[in-house]
């Protein structure tokens, strides 16, 4: 027998759905492919561009970013953990208070953990749900003293004081780890114990307030409207299957798409170069300017992707530097440089400074926006 101040509570636990648990689940995922297709979720570049919190950039307006934070990871070990632990708290607070209340009591304690990094770490970049599941262990924590005795005996080890163990050591490891942001996570556990003083305990089979109803569809709409200010003032690197592979794999940390484009543009660079310059002296090294032309050529295949123009200048100057690569195999197997050889030499050497022309003109127009800077042809 189940006493009667008991079966509510059950109740609740057992009929009611998790739509908006699952749903916040989905966009987080939806929204790191999206970040994979656009370089990575550790990329700075696409960080930025998706909206992670930037005092620099709220102070210019963008106040979206104290929403779009709560969906955004850094790294696949980010989304991973971030992602169970929604899953087992996520449930358990909606189906006490209902999707309504946990859409509010989700967002708003997002916020607040974005708020509290806003404030205290000032000069940083953050993102990530840990702010707002900090504040449903909250919520959990208060409600579990708030309705104490409407709990039954077995539950009490997932609500209240029950809750402090994996409280504190989550906060302990915060506090350890400098990379973790954990005036985010006091943030939004401080907010989710207040909300839950607040906000009542919705009874199965009771009429909602239409306030927090109301609250539920504004929030969304907030959020929808958050990620619209985003997709309109998006300025990072462009989507596209080139960077799904690396950008699905990266798994903490903060790097550059912009770096690594750099860097296989220097290296072409310097490879093409020094090719030329042994195929000049008296007794070129052919097997050495083979090998820098590989890696050249290697990392070209796989330069970020960060805008149509930026992809077909490098598709040309790979295909500029195949070519090369071409000829010195074809002079080191013929053992001489004969006239087709000098005349494949000069064009490639014609299309190549062209090439290099056209990139710092592209870098003068349009590599602002990734942070580029690049020396000038020689």
């Amino acid at each position: 027998m189940i006493p009667d101040e008991h079966f509510e509570f059950l109740h609740a636990i057992w009929t009611r759905r998790t739509s908006m648990t699952k749903a916040f689940l989905a966009i987080n995922i939806i929204v790191f492919i999206l970040m994979a297709f656009a370089g990575g979720s550790t990329n700075q570049t696409t960080l930025m561009a998706f909206g992670v919190k930037s005092n620099a950039e709220i102070a210019q307006g963008q106040w979206w970013r104290f929403i779009t934070p709560i969906f955004i990871h850094i790294g696949l070990l980010h989304l991973l953990f971030n992602s169970y632990a929604l899953w087992i708290v996520g449930p358990q607070v909606e189906k006490l208070y209902g999707s309504a209340s946990f859409v509010v009591l989700y967002v708003l304690t997002g916020i607040a953990g974005v708020a509290g990094s806003y404030f205290y770490h000032p000069y940083s970049i953050s993102a990530g749900a840990s702010g707002a599941i900090f504040g449903l262990f909250g919520v959990l924590l208060v409600f579990g003293l708030r309705y104490r005795n409407a709990i039954p005996p077995h539950f009490k080890r997932a609500v209240g004081t029950g809750v402090l163990p994996v409280i504190v050591i989550n906060l302990i490891i915060g506090f350890t780890i400098p990379a973790i942001d954990n005036s985010a996570h006091v943030s939004g556990l401080l907010a989710g114990a207040i909300l839950a003083f607040l906000i009542p305990f919705h009874k199965p089979g009771t009429e909602l307030n239409p306030l927090f109803k109301t609250a539920q569809v504004l929030l969304l709409i907030l959020a929808a409207v958050s990620f619209y200010e985003v997709a309109i003032h998006y300025n990072g690197p462009r989507l596209s299957v080139r960077n799904l592979s690396l950008g699905l794999t990266q798994f903490g940390g903060v790097s550059s798409s912009t770096q690594e484009f750099i860097n296989a543009l220097n290296d072409s660079q310097n490879a093409f170069e020094n090719a030329s310059n042994e195929l000049g002296s008296d007794k070129p090294n052919l097997a050495a300017a083979k090998a820098e032309l590989t890696k050249g050529i290697d990392q070209l295949r796989k330069v970020p992707s960060l805008s149509a123009r930026s992809d077909a200048l490098t598709s040309q100057l790979l295909a500029v530097m195949q070519d090369e690569y071409e000829v010195l195999q074809d002079i080191e197997r013929s053992g001489r440089t004969t006239f087709a050889h000098d005349m494949r030499l000069k064009k490639n050497s014609q299309r190549y400074e062209e090439l290099i022309k056209a990139i710092v003109n592209w870098v003068d127009t349009e590599g602002q926006n990734y942070g580029i800077q690049m020396r000038k042809p020689r």
